[in-house]
């Protein structure tokens, strides 16, 4: 039965990540209308939510054993805090329409991410992990095979992205594919499967031109390193393996002129030798996302303490989203929304340094990809994996290693005593 339950939790929280808006109303029309009952996400939460509840049950009737996940209620709380001070600034939103869209979206987020640290109660640490990161695995890669098979058919000519969603999207999606390959290399071992794999998901977030995808993906392998303490030996297998694998794919492949091209083009050009403006100064591309981080700016300026209200951006027509996750925190919910959200990024880092013997490299990886992704693209709804992965790697580390019982006290002797 437990087994059962890491499974089925393992699977929910990797599509809840994976997903996004994605809805089975998109298989009939390429342009249907939004129907939430349609929608993955949905289900998924009340399926988080069922699994919940019987973590709630198991707690009650017994204790934690030694390598079992704890809910971290410091954590869940700054969470609740944040995504509750945002759901009331919808009292002063300009447009309710918009912000019962966005209520929604955070609802989900609040629901899933409190939700996974109760259903991963009284479950295996290890065990939860290798559910969640397996399922990530397995999914990525057939994400990878098929956008390896776009590119092939297109010639290589378009950035590279699958089922709908942007490049960005892809390359977030293709890091996740990395570090799951890396977990599992790190507790597994078998290094001819898992370093290639890893290498061609850093490789296809090459060919998305992300670049900000990219800068995510070498961030969070880094803190992978970092936090999971790789030896020096494998460290230098894993770089010799890696190298290996990405110059058989670019001289063995079509996939070469395909990466060269997106090299020369997104990172190159449009970063290092990028003319824009009516000056010959030098400039770096950022796809007009200066006068969106500018207008979310001045917007916050406009209302400082309390923000202009949940799903002011948009209302005001100043676009979709302003592509920074601090930016539209600002703008729509101020200097308080800045603290809560603060507060929740201390509370994780304040965790993670306490139990920072057991950290997870792989999960606060990812964490980190999310964190820095979310600074050049998506919204907060498409940042949820950076709240679900702060909660996943706080309740799965404390437990790792075995309390230390307490020596006996001792009694005294009396003496003469019958």
């Amino acid at each position: 039965m437990r087994w059962i339950r890491c499974a089925g939790l393992g699977f929910i929280a990797a599509l809840y990540v994976l997903a996004g808006r994605w809805g089975f109303h998109r298989l009939a029309s390429a342009n249907p209308e939004p129907d939430p009952f349609l929608e993955l996400r949905l289900w998924l939460v009340m399926g988080g939510l069922v699994l919940a509840t019987v973590g709630l049950v198991h707690r009650a009737h017994r204790a934690a054993r030694p390598g079992e996940t704890r809910l971290d209620t410091r954590l869940s709380t700054a969470l609740l805090m944040f995504l509750g001070y945002l759901c009331t600034s919808a009292l002063w939103a300009p447009d309710a329409g918009f912000a019962l869209e966005k209520l929604y979206d955070l609802v989900l987020v609040g629901v899933m991410s409190v939700g996974f640290g109760l259903a991963a109660l009284r479950q295996p640490a290890e065990r939860v992990l290798d559910a969640f990161w397996g399922v990530v695995v397995a999914a990525t890669a057939m994400l990878a095979l098929t956008g390896m098979n776009q590119l092939l058919g297109s010639g290589g000519g378009a950035r590279l992205a699958v089922l709908g969603g942007g490049p960005n999207v892809f390359a977030r999606l293709m890091g996740m594919l990395a570090l799951g390959s890396l977990y599992f290399w790190d507790r597994r071992g078998r290094t001819w499967l898992w370093i290639p794999l890893a290498a061609t998901g850093v490789l296809l977030a090459l060919l998305t031109g992300s670049r900000g995808g990219t800068a995510a993906i070498i961030a969070g392998v880094t803190t992978f390193l970092v936090v999971g303490r790789i030896p020096l030996r494998r460290l230098v297998l894993l770089s010799l393996l890696a190298t290996a694998a990405v110059v058989v794919a670019t001289t063995l492949s079509p996939l070469g002129k395909a990466l060269n091209r997106s090299m020369e083009e997104r990172f190159l050009r449009l970063t290092l030798k990028y003319e824009g403006g009516s000056d010959s100064e030098s400039k770096v591309y950022l796809s007009g996302r200066e006068s969106l981080y500018a207008a979310a700016y001045e917007l916050g300026l406009d209302n400082p303490v309390a923000g202009a209200g949940l799903a002011a951006f948009p209302a005001l027509g100043l676009g979709v989203y302003p592509h920074n996750i601090f930016l539209e925190v600002f703008c729509e919910g101020g200097a308080l929304g800045l603290a809560f959200l603060g507060w929740v990024l201390l509370t994780f880092l304040l965790s993670a340094f306490r139990g920072r013997r057991c950290l997870d490299g792989a999960t606060v990886g990812a964490v980190m990809l999310v964190l820095l992704g979310s600074q050049s693209s998506g919204d907060l709804y498409d940042s949820r994996a950076l709240f679900l992965l702060m909660v996943m790697s706080s309740c799965t580390t404390a437990p790792r290693t075995a309390p230390v019982p307490s020596p006996p006290l001792a009694q005294p002797a009396v003496h003469g005593a019958t």
